[in-house]
């Protein structure tokens, strides 16, 4: 059935709606999609949250919520070819405590990993790697 006039409006308004990375559908289950995106708003790393890299994720959702970028010299529009969907935010409940969040990094990419999904991460600071890499 095709969309009304206000349902595309809707869709094109990259301001509206909950905001998800590239405006992809949220859902949090790793098994409904081909490739997964994840926000890692984790800034202790470095012992503190001044640099404020924990805001990266929903910075990049912000400006990723009018992009969906195709490549045109080989004509791939991963959008269309694959299910893609932002699964969320590590939930990082001790954001001020650098082991516990690398260890609850690591529990969340322990799901994805078992679902044998790709993954994006948007960080952080750098520390996040090790929680997503183990």
């Amino acid at each position: 059935m095709p969309k009304s006039n206000d349902e595309l409006m809707m869709d094109t308004m990259y301001w509206w709606g909950i905001p998800t990375l590239f405006r992809c559908p949220h859902k949090s289950d790793p098994l409904e999609c081909d490739i997964a995106l994840v926000g890692v708003p984790h800034s202790t790393g470095n012992g503190t949250t001044e640099r404020n890299q924990h805001l990266g994720p929903r910075a990049v959702r912000h400006v990723s919520a009018g992009l969906r970028r195709v490549h045109l010299d080989f004509n791939i529009n991963p959008w269309e070819k694959k299910i893609i969907h932002d699964l969320g935010d590590v939930p990082l409940p001790e954001a001020n405590n650098n082991e516990k969040c690398i260890e609850d990094i690591t529990n969340f990419y322990e799901k994805i990993a078992k679902s044998n999904k790709p993954v994006v991460s948007i960080g952080g600071d750098h520390s996040i790697t090790g929680g997503i890499l183990q």
